[in-house]
């Protein structure tokens, strides 16, 4: 019997019973478009944050204490502090800026508008370490820090709820009770998967205005930009050369590039999206089961055609073919109709939860394979039992 023959032979079957192969295509088709939709999500987030540490760029260095590796020591915590910044300015050539960072909540009040946020604390170095720019005024100087200036920068999102159309650079807005001159507004960074972006309501005070505000001097990080890409890793040692006369050999710091970030989370998203995978491949299990079993009643069902068949000439190979064939087109059907449904749940979830989707071709050729493998897993046994019948037995089953 030829493969064409084999193939007509099944679909003639599949539409004999358009009932039970629909049933059983059910279970193929909600276990392959949750595959894909899985991946989907899965892929989705993945080259979100990719992309959105991707704009970080490659040349920069974050420092900041071990707060893991000092808890589990027992060992005191060392901090960073502002004259850390300053000394790694002075003694890494390899860096080209540097910026610290704190953050604090204050409220910021201005008319009758009043907000509780998150504030950063930081330096001149905000111009170069920050991804977002300007979009009007200027960053924090050098001088604003020496003389401890009360000047604030706005984010976008917190300078239109408070001034509107109206330009804020020059006006006065109270954080904590004290006046602050808006010295610029950062551009909007847009809404992230988790809602509002919190750098788009927040402000930027200088670093020495810490203490006061939050009662404590400490540096949360230390953000470093490489004069160069291929200089980052010397930038890096520099920093721990610098930090370790500061503070002893023994203090425990963490410096990172952002690099090595990327690749770390890059690894975690992959990871995420094989296990969200794995979830949607037990519904394609559940369903390749389902087509065993409806294949094992098919062949009691037809045990007189398959009697008839062999007393004809029909070969064990012939039979086993037949009844494989319909077990992979089943598959194979519901893998398509899985495809298209898989697709269109994961356009549904990325604009009712607002979370990005990628339906990559690799995810869909894991589809295809997954329903062709389902079809000769769960077909073999029962294509198995029917060319095994005994033609006389066949023939006298009622």
């Amino acid at each position: 019997m030829t493969f064409y023959e084999c193939m007509k032979l099944a679909l003639s079957s599949l539409k004999t019973n358009k009932l039970r192969s629909a049933l059983t295509l059910l279970g193929i088709v909600i276990g392959i478009a949750s595959v894909i939709a899985m991946m989907s999500i899965g892929e989705g987030g993945r080259r979100l944050v990719t992309m959105e540490l991707a704009g970080l760029g490659s040349n920069l260095i974050f420092v900041q204490p071990d707060y893991a590796g000092e808890a589990m020591s027992g060992a005191r915590r060392k901090s960073l502090t502002y004259e850390d910044a300053q000394a790694i300015r002075k003694g890494c050539p390899a860096v080209g800026s540097v910026s610290v960072s704190r953050m604090g909540l204050v409220t910021v009040k201005y008319g009758k508008d009043r907000y509780n946020i998150s504030a950063t604390f930081t330096d001149e170095g905000l111009s170069t370490t920050h991804g977002a720019g300007l979009k009007e005024g200027r960053f924090l100087s050098e001088l604003d820090i020496r003389a401890q200036r009360q000047v604030a920068i706005l984010g976008g999102s917190l300078a239109n709820k408070l001034f509107g159309e109206e330009s804020a650079i020059g006006a006065k807005v109270k954080v904590n009770g004290q006046s602050f001159a808006v010295v610029g507004v950062m551009k909007e960074q847009g809404r992230t998967i988790f809602g509002e972006n919190p750098s788009d309501m927040s402000a930027y005070l200088p670093i020495t205005h810490s203490k006061r505000m939050t009662g404590s001097d400490e540096v949360a990080f230390i953000s470093c930009e490489a004069r160069d890409v291929r200089q980052v890793r010397d930038a890096m040692d520099q920093i721990e050369k610098v930090l370790a006369q500061r503070h002893g050999k023994d203090a425990s710091f963490n410096v990172v590039s952002s690099a090595s970030i990327l690749e770390t989370t890059e690894t975690i998203a992959r990871i995420f999206t094989v296990i969200l995978g794995g979830i949607g491949g037990i519904s394609l299990l559940v369903g390749g089961i389902g087509v065993m079993n409806i294949m094992l009643v098919s062949v009691t069902e037809r045990t007189r055609e398959v009697g008839i068949r062999k007393a004809v000439g029909a070969k064990k190979a012939d039979i086993l073919r037949q009844f494989l064939f319909e077990a992979i087109s089943l598959c194979l059907v519901g893998g398509a109709m899985g495809i298209v449904l898989g697709w269109a749940g994961a356009a549904l979830i990325a604009k009712i939860a607002k979370w990005p989707t990628y339906v990559s071709l690799f995810s869909i050729t894991v589809a295809v394979i997954s329903a062709s493998f389902s079809g000769v897993a769960f077909g073999v046994y029962p294509a198995y039992k029917a060319a095994n019948l005994d033609p006389i037995e066949a023939l006298r089953y009622e």
